[in-house]
Formats: C-alpha cells, sequence, structure tokens
C-alpha cells in the first residue's frame, strides 16, 4: 500500500473517532443544563396551573410544571418530599418541566 493511501486511511479513521466530540460540541457541548434527579420538598401546588414549588437540599428553589400524564399534583401538599427527574430545557420550553415524579417514604 502506498504512503499516500496509509495517510488517508489513519486520516479518515481519525476524523471518524473523533466525530461524537464534535457532534456534542456542536449540539450544546454535550451538557446536560437540566437539574439533576433529587429528592426535593414541596413548598406550594397549584393544582389549576400544574406547578408546585420546589426546595432543594442545598435552598435553591423552583417552580416546576407537571404534566398530567407524569403526576397528580393535587395529591400534593406542602412539606412532602418527592423525587423529580427533569426535561432537558429547550428553545420552546425553557422553564423547569417534571419528566418523572415519585413520591418518597
Amino acid at each position: 500500500m502506498s504512503t499516500l493511501n496509509k495517510r488517508v486511511c489513519v486520516g479518515l479513521l481519525a476524523a471518524l473517532l473523533w466525530q461524537p466530540l464534535f457532534a456534542q460540541r456542536l449540539a450544546g457541548g454535550g451538557r446536560n443544563y437540566a437539574p439533576r434527579p433529587d429528592v426535593y420538598a414541596v413548598i406550594s401546588v397549584n393544582a389549576d396551573a400544574r406547578t408546585m414549588q420546589l426546595r432543594a437540599a442545598d435552598g435553591r428553589t423552583g417552580n416546576v410544571y407537571v404534566a398530567a400524564e407524569v403526576f397528580d399534583v393535587s395529591t400534593l401538599k406542602p412539606g412532602d418530599k418527592i423525587r423529580v427527574d427533569f426535561f432537558v430545557p429547550d428553545e420552546t420550553n425553557k422553564g423547569l418541566r417534571a419528566a418523572s415524579v415519585w413520591l418518597e417514604m
């Protein structure tokens, strides 16, 4: 095999191996900007708007939207402990949205 063919093959192989890293950089750096799934304390619940205000263990608070098919927020009351997993915010939904909610016992 000639030297030129070897260089082309090695270059192509290197480009294929680095492709996932470049793809992550182009799509927001490969970082997940959603809060980590964790246990949160319920501060308040607005069942009509399907939102709840939560407090994290470090004291941060935030309002979270919960879709009807995810959890029935009317069953929650202030002081409840829940485990929440979040959707990653995007251009159309910049607020916090719950992907799943579980009551902690």
